[in-house]
């Protein structure tokens, strides 16, 4: 076998900025994640922090410490008038994404970067299409990019490379392996908690179902088995909330089964206390060959499997002989930057150079539609032991514009689908008090 170590292939982030202007960035949210962003940010020439939002007096206090220059202030509405922002990052709890993007696409902010998910429930997510649609269409120049930090991986960046030039043939299976460490805790433990969440098979799988689309070049869902459950973790805890005691209820495992509409099959296995480490295996199978991608090692393995008789094993040493393997390097920097093994530092370096030089989001609205959806889909079929096909849940949005009423997967169905999350005027509104702050 061969092995090369290799620089990652991102672009050099020391980029002369020329007389472009600096971009402002505004975060909502500063909780881990929201911390992760402003310690990438600060690794960029081209862009910096210049607000934070968070209603969590120790997040504030947090984002003060990290980004001493920003004005920090309690209320995002605020921050997305003033005129020092040119973009904000929104990191609040999942559930409140609705609640932000609702107020910042039709504000005077040019770009939007969400982290993921993109809401919780599908019908969410065709409201934020709609808004999308109606006030940063083409025409606006404006860019609406959801948070998919493990697109941008070095082994995973390298893997696509690899499948994108065709090299392991037409495409036929991915399997994605996740095993890992329990959820941290969150202010409020609002994560314990599928209605803010979205379920686990949205909040954490969303990441593997935009990668699966991903690899398969852009194909969609047809068809989702799921089978899981919460039987080890959170198991006996109880929280307050509004004065009630709650349960938790987020699964801690699953293995779950996806039909592509170009015939491919995608396979994840997650388990939340398998390992005292966030592990990630993506493995891709075509016509001529296998990649496989690691992390946090940051390997990447081709193999070329050749021509064997149909009665003899192939000899000893051909599997060697015709694999190739890879180390991606990530600088110290970066490492010390976050927990995705630069992953943040290179989305949002992408993200700030489209800003800049007219660009199209990489990962788009549509993306984001279709990864909530398919996590609700293997929650769905958790929840009620069956097969679900993707038309009972999804609020389909096509390459010509935003859903609308009559979509495939409006109504009822698609409505007891989705994760819970009332529509009633004042239960938003006491949801938009309680979730603003993400971490």
């Amino acid at each position: 076998s061969h092995h090369f170590l290799i620089p990652c292939t991102h672009t050099d982030s020391a980029m002369a900025t020329g007389n472009q202007k600096v971009v402002g960035v505004g975060i909502i949210g500063s909780g881990v994640m929201g911390l992760e962003h402003m310690q990438n940010i600060k690794l960029l020439e081209n862009a910096r922090v210049v607000m934070v939002a968070d209603t969590d007096e120790n997040s504030r206090q947090l984002a003060a410490k990290e980004c001493p220059e920003a004005r920090v202030v309690e209320d995002y509405e605020v921050l997305l008038a003033d005129e020092s922002v040119d973009v904000i990052v929104v990191c609040t709890p999942n559930c409140h994404h609705i609640h932000v993007l609702r107020k910042a696409i039709p504000s005077r902010v040019r770009h939007i970067l969400v982290e993921k998910p993109l809401c919780t429930t599908v019908e969410h997510c065709q409201e934020v299409a709609e808004l999308v649609a109606e006030h940063m269409g083409p025409e606006t120049g404006r860019i609406f990019w959801v948070g998919m930090e493990y697109r941008y991986m070095p082994p995973i960046a390298r893997l696509l490379e690899h499948v994108d030039n065709g090299e392991v043939g037409k495409l036929h299976m991915v399997h994605i392996r996740e095993h890992r460490f329990p959820f941290l805790l969150k202010v409020g433990n609002w994560n314990r908690f599928a209605e803010n969440t979205g379920g686990t098979l949205v909040e954490k799988c969303c990441h593997f179902w935009d990668l699966m689309r991903r690899i398969l070049q852009g194909a969609k869902a047809v068809r989702v088995y799921a089978t899981g459950g919460m039987d080890v973790n959170h198991i006996g805890e109880t929280y307050e909330v509004d004065g009630v005691k709650k349960r938790p209820d987020i699964i801690d495992n699953a293995f779950v089964s996806i039909d592509f509409d170009n015939g491919a099959r995608g396979c994840l296995d997650l388990c939340m206390f398998a390992e005292d480490r966030q592990h990630e295996e993506v493995h891709v199978v075509g016509s001529t060959g296998k990649i496989h991608a690691e992390a946090p090692a940051c390997v990447v393995t081709m193999h070329k499997p050749q021509p064997a008789s149909s009665r003899v094993p192939p000899p000893k040493g051909r599997y060697e002989q015709h694999t190739t393997n890879e180390s991606t390097a990530v600088p110290q920097a970066l490492l010390e930057a976050g927990h995705h093994e630069g992953a943040t530092f290179y989305e949002l370096e992408a993200f700030v150079n489209a800003v800049q030089n007219g660009g199209d989001a990489v990962v788009t609205i549509e993306d984001g539609i279709e990864a909530v959806a398919m996590g609700v889909a293997a929650e769905l079929s958790i929840k009620e032991k069956r097969v679900v096909e993707m038309q009972e849940v999804m609020a389909l949005i096509d390459s010509t514009g935003p859903a609308s009423a009559g979509a495939a997967g409006s109504g009822p169905v698609a409505a007891s689908a989705s994760s819970s999350g009332s529509t009633a005027a004042a239960e938003e509104e006491h949801a938009a008090k309680r979730h603003k702050s993400k971490f």
